[in-house]
């Protein structure tokens, strides 16, 4: 059942992580559509929101690519994302703009029109060394299994053709394949294909304290009442379910409402309960509670603990749908559980909501929208049910019998990866045939003595009869190898590039593109422009978090102004200035959002008595902040997504009932480049833009009482807008920022020292002409995706940068699958040609 709090709300995500780090996980779910055997949806990638901060690298996109164009049944699915319906791609393209980082994405936000419109997906990317095309072609194959064995030859339009090995659960026969592909199936990899008794279900103790179920001894246990009931599980232990309703007080989620059910179906409890705190919000809605029903209410927490004992056998198994929330709003600990959420488990840890798996399973509709709030004794009932189903089908049966309705995938080997009907060649035959000259020579075997497969990426595609294609200004000469392998065009312009991607890109499923604009115009200045350059570039974009607060009492110390600024968000640096006529400090924030906070809503603040002044400096880069930030607001990573500062450090998890009075809660991200320090923020995904304005509303200040909201600037995939490492010797002075940070988010600089002879009116002028530079790149980016025909995975490299002396700037990477909407068309492409 959805629950009323954080921690008992079912949130429907596509991906969640099953490992929180909160002392209260939510119940984090997966509400699937239930679509035919063929679905209509197109392809298209997704990220889980929690995990959008965290980089990615190059192995990893290489690992995506592989599965995007390969398939399935040869590579393994990658982690860091997931691509939905991968059968129905048409081919992938690769971009790289050579030598652009994340740096001068936002530094030149505003030139960047196409990449930040048109892909939805952007990943920090850590720095590339190297030839980035040439490292995804020679990069191994990330097999889904190693042990290999024979299947029947196919035909190809090659002169000599054998046969490739395949994991033995995808090489029997076709009448075979259903229980071959089931073996890679969540339930089936966790609980095996047989029958088994009900004990084997029931949570180990690892796996409880992994899934935060309250545990005897741990820290954040020590008040829970433990039910003592150790007796010996068996197969014919009894069940029951139980589940609960809470609201919202001083202290956070308190019980409101206990219902368990026996074995039988039978409500042994249904119990009101008055928490001891003031009530906030009754959180109606969700738990059905209102104000009038726990007026007269005398029963208290203590008093369902003890009668909860009471009604449990000393071999009692409790169920639930995430258990561990019940549980830990009972402030109970019981030792023998089994949790629905986790026997219909999902990939990417993500879970199925109770009314979904009622829906499909039991046939029953449960939390209909016509009642006010949800039945626990309902809820408990369909959790029990669902558990009894589980253990008497065994997990190949329940798999077999629900397979598309619940999990969306027929049971039948997939067909060829990247078989789009708009190719000229054949679709990838991969499955079947491969090369025999190159199979031997790229194979070696297990200990005993099976052979495993030890392909490159572009040698796969050259057995499968579709090498790559690789164009733009190609540095050296190809070696024999890949002139063999793949095809490589060099050409003169990234003009030239585009023009040769629209003859070539329908008879290649994979095309790589370097553009290098942007190297050529470096290769005008000495090397240590670079890194004098993205210097420049970095304190630019911290310069965007920084503000001045003053005039202060002359008494006031650094600590006065943190404790004050920080309730905006968390600080980078302060700093007193003492050379100016009145005291004032200089404040630079981690996030846009903390600086945009600070002027506000601190302006008129006393300090020490003396009302202060919050401003941004006046400088190059601020003179057009406003409209930047503009623009910042209206990127589509931010849609819906709202900053909260000010926050409680020890779980801000909490919040999320509150934001959701205002609309369904998508999800919660707690980005922090150091665990260990003390959240002082958070970011809220809404469901709907309406939800988004509730919360920013002014009359919602009363419900967020000291904490401080607003539109969301900084996109998801960084944890800090500015770098954050050591000080150099380069500083700007009297703004109190540094230039010679580094950081695996915006990027730092070093502090290198270059004998160079330094052409600064040439420097100039290179700096002047960077921006139109970007504008172009982003412009032939454009161009590019026109070109591209129906259901292409479009992907776009920003490398970064690498340097000697460890400073590092990290790259984007851009994901994105052309829809039919922009399908491509040839004689518009034509007109298009500069």
């Amino acid at each position: 059942m959805a629950k009323a709090s954080d921690s008992k709300r079912k949130r429907d995500l596509s991906l969640a992580s099953e490992d929180s780090g909160h002392s209260k996980r939510s119940k984090v779910e997966y509400s699937p559509p239930i679509q035919p055997l063929e679905s209509k949806s197109p392809p298209h990638v997704t990220r889980c929101f929690e995990h959008l901060h965290e980089a990615i690298s190059l192995p990893e996109l290489s690992g995506l690519l592989q599965y995007a164009v390969l398939g399935g049944n040869i590579i393994t699915k990658p982690s860091w994302c997931r691509l939905h319906h991968q059968r129905k791609l048409s081919g992938v393209t690769v971009t790289v703009l050579e030598d652009v980082t994340q740096v001068h994405f936002y530094r030149f936000y505003p030139q960047f029109k196409n990449l930040r419109r048109r892909y939805k997906t952007r990943c920090t990317l850590l720095p590339c060394v190297g030839d980035v095309s040439s490292f995804i072609l020679n990069s191994e194959l990330s097999h889904s299994g190693t042990v290999m064995s024979e299947l029947p030859r196919a035909s190809l339009p090659s002169s000599s053709t054998t046969t490739i090995l395949l994991p033995p659960s995808l090489s029997s026969s076709s009448a075979s394949h259903k229980g071959g592909d089931l073996q890679l199936h969540p339930v089936i990899r966790k609980f095996g294909s047989e029958t088994r008794g009900l004990s084997a279900y029931v949570l180990t103790g690892e796996e409880m304290s992994k899934y935060k179920f309250p545990l005897k001894g741990a820290p954040d246990c020590k008040s829970f009442i433990c039910t003592e009931k150790n007796g010996q599980v068996t197969d014919s232990s009894p069940l029951y379910g139980l589940d609960c309703e809470m609201c919202l007080t001083k202290l956070g989620h308190e019980v409101t409402r206990v219902s368990l059910v026996d074995s039988s179906g039978q409500c042994m409890l249904d119990e009101l309960v008055k928490p001891h705190n003031p009530i906030y919000n009754y959180l109606t809605r969700f738990s059905g509670i209102t104000k009038d029903m726990l007026a007269q209410v005398t029963t208290r927490l203590a008093d369902v603990q003890s009668k909860l004992i009471q009604l449990l056998p000393q071999d009692a198994i409790l169920v639930g749908h995430s258990l561990d929330c019940d549980l830990r709003a009972l402030e109970m600990i019981h030792n023998n559980v089994i949790d629905t959420s986790l026997l219909y488990r999902r990939e990417y840890g993500a879970r199925f909501k109770l009314k979904v798996l009622a829906e499909v399973i039991l046939k029953r509709e449960i939390q209909s929208e016509e009642r006010r709030g949800h039945d626990p004794t309902e809820d408990a009932l369909a959790a029990l049910e669902l558990a009894q189903y589980f253990v008497s089908k065994g997990p190949r049966q329940v798999v077999e019998l629900h397979l598309q309705q619940l999990w969306g995938s027929p049971a039948s080997l997939p067909g060829s990866p990247v078989n789009g009907s708009c190719h000229k060649s054949p679709p990838l035959a991969f499955l079947n045939t491969v090369a025999s000259p190159l199979a031997s020579l790229n194979t070696a075997t297990t200990s005993s003595g099976l052979p495993t497969s030890r392909l490159t990426f572009g040698r796969a595609l050259f057995k499968s009869g579709q090498p790559a294609l690789q164009l733009g200004r190609l540095a050296g000469t190809p070696s024999q190898t890949s002139n063999e392998l793949w095809r490589r065009q060099c050409c003169s312009s990234d003009k030239k590039v585009l023009e040769a991607l629209r003859r070539q890109v329908q008879s290649h499923s994979l095309s790589l593109l370097q553009l290098s604009s942007y190297s050529q115009l470096l290769t005008r200045t000495q090397p240590s422009y670079t890194q004098r350059n993205l210097h420049k570039l970095v304190s630019g974009l911290r310069e965007m978090c920084v503000v001045y607060v003053g005039p202060l009492s002359p008494d006031c110390t650094e600590r006065d102004v943190k404790r004050l600024c920080s309730s905006c968000g968390v600080l980078r640096s302060v700093r007193l200035l003492s050379s100016t006529h009145r005291v004032h400090a200089v404040v630079e924030y981690a996030l846009l959002e903390g600086a945009a906070l600070a002027v506000e809503r601190l302006n008129g603040c006393a300090l020490h008595g003396c009302p202060v002044k919050v401003q941004r400096p006046v400088g190059e880069v601020t003179l057009d902040l406003e409209e930047y930030l503009c623009d910042r607001r209206e990127d589509p990573l931010n849609e819906r997504l709202i900053y909260a500062a000010n926050i409680a450090a020890d779980n801000p998890a909490d919040l999320q009932m509150t934001f959701d009075q205002f609309g369904p809660v998508e999800g919660v991200s707690v980005r922090s480049q150091r665990p260990r320090k003390k959240r002082k923020h958070v970011f809220f995904k809404y469901h709907s833009t309406e939800s988004l304005e509730a919360a920013l509303d002014p009359s919602a200040e009363l419900t967020l009482g000291q904490v401080k909201v607003c539109r969301a600037l900084t996109p998801p995939h960084l944890c800090s807008w500015t770098p954050d490492a050591p000080e150099t010797a380069l500083s700007n002075g009297e703004n109190g920022t540094t230039e010679g940070r580094t950081d695996l988010m915006v990027g730092g600089g070093g502090g290198e020292e270059e004998e160079d002879v330094i052409d600064e009116e040439l420097e100039t002028e290179v700096d002047r002409e960077t921006a139109g530079v970007m504008r172009k790149l982003d412009s032939k980016v454009g161009k590019i995706f026109e070109a591209l025909p129906e259901n292409t995975l479009s992907i776009v490299i920003l490398p970064g940068k690498e340097s000697l002396h460890g400073a590092s700037h990290p790259g984007l990477c851009f994901v994105e699958v052309k829809q039919k909407s922009t399908a491509f068309n040839p004689m518009e492409s034509l007109k298009n040609i500069e």
